[in-house]
């Protein structure tokens, strides 16, 4: 654990009925493919993409999508980066076997001397019956996020605020975003090697972020599904 981690508790993990989930995006960014173009270079790859459990290829104009049958899944590559995309899933085991599959793909065809980015992105939109004005969620998440609005010094009614935290950690750099900017990712340093215990350690640090932001009470049970 990045030795700043030290005030952010480590939350049990749950299952939320009500997901507030909108998108999971992990992505490896690597020097330029100059094939890329090349459409007999691409045909393994794009076949290996293809089979990954019914994934089927949706091309564009500089990348390529493979969407799976169900929707719920989505691998984009491109000459200069691969990302796997989900709105919905059953734990980090599954989006880290899933996106595992992928790099193993990209070792294989594209052998890439070296990794510039490898990242891992939630953006979660809260939503709650009674969150109709701003007020109602000072009481929702927990007011260390909300900071100076959540005290009043600016009086008056809030129609929209934006927070943005940046810290750097040991593995990298932990941006968080919250009010009408939704979600939270990390960017790690340049230059270390992608691994899935790499994603799976930043997991484990967004989602006690997340944990911490929706605190203990009523939003909490609500997105269990106990309300």
């Amino acid at each position: 654990m990045d030795k700043m981690d030290g005030k952010l508790r480590n939350y049990d993990r749950v299952i939320f009925n009500n997901s507030c989930l909108e998108l999971c995006l992990a992505q490896l960014k690597y020097p330029p493919v100059q094939r890329f173009f090349d459409d007999n270079y691409m045909v393994d790859i794009k076949e290996a993409l293809a089979s990954m459990q019914g994934i089927g290829q949706a091309p564009g104009p500089n990348m390529l999508r493979f969407t799976s049958i169900d929707s719920r899944w989505s691998v984009v590559l491109s000459s200069e980066f691969v990302s796997l995309e989900t709105r919905t899933y059953t734990n980090v085991s599954e989006l880290s076997t899933r996106f595992a599959n992928v790099l193993h793909h990209i070792n294989t065809h594209f052998s890439p001397r070296h990794q510039l980015r490898f990242g891992l992105r939630y953006i979660n939109e809260f939503r709650h019956p009674s969150g109709d004005s701003y007020k109602a969620w000072m009481d929702f998440l927990n007011p260390e996020l909300l900071g100076l609005v959540a005290r009043g010094v600016l009086g008056g009614k809030v129609e929209q605020t934006i927070g943005e935290v940046l810290t750097h950690r040991d593995d990298g750099r932990l941006l968080v975003r919250h009010g009408f900017l939704k979600g939270s990712t990390i960017i790690p340093n340049p230059g270390r090697p992608a691994t899935i215990e790499q994603m799976l350690r930043y997991n484990d640090v967004l989602y006690n972020v997340f944990r911490w932001s929706i605190g203990d009470g009523e939003l909490y049970r609500y997105l269990k599904g106990d309300l």
